[in-house]
C-alpha cells in the first residue's frame, strides 16, 4: 500500500517538472526573440529596368526591394524559431514567406527580396511564429512612369471654412505634369456617405501646373470624413495626391426680420425702418423683397440684394404713396441655406384728408370803401397731417383775390383760425365770395353772401331837373332823324339809287366794334408770369387775379377796322363831285380798273361814275377819274 502511494506521488512530481520545464521553455522562447522597429529596417530598393539600386527616393511599379531585418536573442541556449513575412495591398494579402531564426546567435540578420512591386500602399508586416510579435511597413509605390505629382503641399486646401449645413465646399490641390505629354487631370472626392463627385476635368501641359477642383454641400452638421485622389485617365499619378480628410459641418445659421417703425403721411409717402439679424457664422448674400396687396393683388415695389455680416442690419424703405392695402416684406437666403425664410405681411391705413373751412361771416354790414375783417376757421378731420397751403378769400365777380394768409401743416383732429383783412370794401349791394384753402394737392371752399351797408333814408339828388332833361332828349333824337332823312333825299338821284355806299349790304359797324371787342389776346403779368386773357379793346390798368399786381395795357385796333377807314375815305372821295381845275391830274380807262398817275397803284372805280375826283389809299394823292376812249 505504501509502495502504490509512492510510486503515485513520484509520478505525479515526475509530471510536474515536465511541465514546469516545458513552461519555462515556451516563455524563454516568447521573450527571447524581439524584432527591431520598423523605422530602422534597412530597405534598399532595386530598378526593376537596370536591375541596379535605385536613385529615386520612392519606390515605383516594377521595381524590387530588399529588406534587412535585424532580430535580437536573449537566449542562446533555448533553440533556433520560426519567422514569417507576407504583403498587404487594398485588402489583399499575399502568401507567407518562412524562415528559421538561428537559437545559437544573439543578433539574427533576416534577409527578404521581393517584387516585381505593384502600384499602391504596401503594408509590410514580418512576424515570429512562436511569439506571435509582428512590425509593419507602410511602403508607397508610385506608378511608372510617374507623371503627376504635387506642386506644392499634398495636402487639399478647402475653400468655404466654417461651414454650414447648405454651404458649397470646394476641395482643390495643385498639380505639376513632370510628363512629356499633356494631361487630362480632375479631382475625384468622396464625402461620408455620399457617391463620389468628380470635379472638373483640367488640361495640363508638360512642365506645367494647375489646380484641380471639386465642390460640394454637405448635408447633415457634424464631422465629416472626406476622401480625395487625383485622377487622370493615363494613370502615372503620384501616390501623395490622394488622402482623407475631416471636415466640421456647422447648423445652418438663421435670419430674423423685425418691423421698427411703419408710416404713412402726405409729406413723406409710404417708409418703414426694418432690423435685420443674422447668427454668428460668414457673411451672408440676403435678398430684400418689398410687394404690396392692392384689392388682392399682389405686385413688388422693390428688389434689392444685400451682404449681411453677422449682428444686426438696419435698413430704411422709402416707398411713396402707393395704393396699396398691407405690405408685404420678404427675406430670402442667396446661395445657401438659412434654418427658415422669412415673410411679414402688415395691414396699411392710406392717409386720408377731410378739410373742412367754416366762418360766421362779418357782424356788421361793411360800408364802400371800409377796411373789413373776414374771420375764418380750418379744421383737419382725417387721419394724417395736412402739408404747408394757403387760404385766400376771392371775389366770386371777377375772380380778384382779396387777401391771402399762409397755412402750416394741421394734424388730424387740430384746427387753424385767422382773419381776413380788405382794406376796401366793393361798391355792390351784394358781395359773394370764397374762403378758398389750398393744401396737400387738394382744394375745400366756403361761399359767404355779405351785403353791403346802403341807408334807406336817403334820397338821390341830381344837380337837374330830370324831366326837362329828357324832354330835351327825346327833341334832339328826333331832329337829328329828320336831318339825316333831308340828307339822303337831296344828295341822291334815282338813276344813283341802290349804287350809294349808304344802301350797300354790308356788317353794321356796331356789330364789327362788339366782334372786335370780343376778340382776346393772351400777355403774361410781368410779376409772376400769370397767364391772362385781355380783350383787345380794352386799354388801361389791369389786376391779376394771381398775384394782385397791376400794371397798363395799351388796346390794339383789328385789321377790320383799318379796311372800313380805308373804304370809307375811298367812298368819300368817290362820292364828292369832282371840282377839276387846269393843273390837276387825271387817269383814264376804258373799263372800272385804273391805275394811279403818282404811284400805278390799280383802283377799282365804275365807269358809270366817271369823271369823278379820287385819292389814292397807298400814295394819298388826288387826281380826275375819267372815262377813256376805245
Amino acid at each position: 500500500m505504501n509502495t502504490g502511494v509512492r510510486r503515485h506521488k513520484l509520478l505525479v512530481i515526475t509530471a510536474s517538472v515536465v511541465f514546469v520545464t516545458i513552461i519555462s521553455l515556451n516563455v524563454s522562447a516568447q521573450d527571447r526573440f524581439s524584432i527591431e522597429n520598423s523605422a530602422d529596417w534597412d530597405n534598399t530598393i532595386v530598378d526593376g529596368t537596370t536591375s541596379l539600386p535605385s536613385v529615386n527616393s520612392s519606390a515605383f511599379a516594377g521595381d524590387r526591394i530588399q529588406l534587412s531585418i535585424e532580430v535580437s536573442n536573449s537566449d542562446t541556449t533555448a533553440g533556433h524559431d520560426e519567422w514569417w513575412f507576407v504583403m498587404e495591398l487594398d485588402g489583399q494579402t499575399t502568401p507567407e514567406l518562412t524562415g528559421f531564426l538561428e537559437g545559437s546567435d544573439s543578433i539574427v540578420i533576416v534577409n527578404i527580396s521581393f517584387g516585381p512591386l505593384p502600384e499602391g500602399v504596401l503594408n509590410l508586416i514580418f512576424g515570429i511564429d512562436s511569439s506571435g510579435q509582428s512590425e509593419s511597413l507602410t511602403l508607397l509605390v508610385e506608378p511608372n512612369p510617374l507623371n503627376l505629382t504635387a506642386a506644392s503641399s499634398s495636402e487639399i486646401a478647402l475653400i468655404g471654412e466654417p461651414a454650414h449645413v447648405g454651404d458649397s465646399l470646394t476641395a482643390s490641390i495643385l498639380v505639376h505634369n513632370q510628363g512629356q505629354n499633356p494631361e487630362s487631370v480632375s479631382l475625384v472626392i468622396s464625402p461620408e456617405g455620399s457617391d463620389p463627385i468628380n470635379g472638373q476635368a483640367i488640361l495640363i501641359n508638360p512642365g506645367s501646373s494647375r489646380e484641380v477642383s471639386a465642390s460640394f454641400t454637405p448635408s447633415s452638421s457634424g464631422s465629416i470624413s472626406l476622401d480625395w485622389k487625383v485622377h487622370s485617365s493615363n494613370g502615372g499619378v503620384a501616390r501623395e495626391l490622394n488622402g482623407t480628410t475631416v471636415i466640421e459641418v456647422l447648423e445652418p445659421q438663421s435670419i430674423q426680420l423685425v418691423v421698427d417703425s411703419l408710416e404713412w403721411n402726405l409729406e413723406h409717402g409710404l417708409s418703414s425702418e426694418i432690423s435685420l439679424y443674422l447668427s454668428d457664422g460668414r457673411s451672408r448674400e440676403v435678398e430684400i423683397e418689398v410687394a404690396i396687396i392692392d384689392q388682392t393683388i399682389e405686385s413688388n415695389l422693390q428688389f434689392f440684394l444685400i451682404t449681411m455680416d453677422p449682428g444686426r442690419r438696419q435698413l430704411n424703405l422709402d416707398l411713396g404713396n402707393p395704393s396699396a392695402d398691407s405690405l408685404i416684406i420678404r427675406v430670402n437666403s442667396v446661395t445657401w441655406t438659412a434654418e427658415e425664410e422669412i415673410e411679414i405681411q402688415t395691414t396699411l391705413t392710406p392717409p386720408m384728408l377731410n378739410l373742412v373751412v367754416t366762418s360766421e361771416g362779418v357782424s356788421t354790414a361793411p360800408q364802400v370803401g371800409e377796411s373789413v375783417n373776414i374771420p375764418f376757421s380750418l379744421t383737419n378731420s382725417g387721419n394724417t397731417p395736412t402739408l404747408a397751403g394757403e387760404v385766400r378769400v376771392v371775389r366770386n365777380s371777377d375772380n380778384m383775390i382779396l387777401d391771402t394768409i399762409p397755412t402750416y401743416s394741421i394734424n388730424p383732429s387740430e384746427s387753424f383760425s385767422g382773419e381776413f383783412t380788405i382794406e376796401e370794401w366793393p361798391d355792390s349791394k351784394v358781395v359773394d365770395v370764397h374762403i378758398i384753402w389750398v393744401t396737400s394737392g387738394l382744394t375745400e371752399s366756403l361761399l359767404l353772401e355779405i351785403e353791403t351797408f346802403s341807408d334807406n333814408n336817403a334820397e338821390a339828388e341830381l344837380p337837374f331837373d330830370l324831366a326837362a332833361a329828357i324832354y330835351g332828349t327825346v327833341t334832339g333824337l328826333v331832329l337829328v332823324m329828320f336831318i339825316l332823312v333831308l340828307y339822303r333825299t337831296v344828295s341822291e338821284n334815282v338813276e344813283d339809287t341802290g349804287k350809294s355806299r349808304f344802301n350797300r349790304l354790308r356788317e353794321a359797324r356796331g356789330e364789327k366794334k362788339k366782334s372786335a371787342a370780343v376778340e382776346k389776346r393772351e400777355i403774361p403779368c410781368p410779376e409772376c408770369d400769370q397767364r391772362l386773357h385781355i380783350p383787345n379793346s380794352h386799354s388801361g390798368a389791369v389786376k391779376c387775379p394771381a398775384c394782385t399786381a397791376r400794371f397798363m395795357v395799351e388796346s390794339i385796333a383789328s385789321e377790320e377796322e383799318d379796311t372800313i377807314s380805308e373804304e370809307e375815305n375811298i367812298e368819300t372821295q368817290i362820292d364828292s363831285p369832282p371840282t377839276p381845275t387846269s393843273q390837276e391830274i387825271s387817269a383814264r380807262s376804258v373799263d372800272d380798273l385804273l391805275s394811279c398817275p403818282s404811284c400805278d397803284q390799280t383802283l377799282k372805280i365804275p365807269i358809270n361814275r366817271r369823271p369823278v375826283k379820287a385819292r389814292c389809299p397807298a400814295c394819298r394823292s388826288e387826281f380826275l377819274a375819267e372815262v377813256g376812249e376805245p
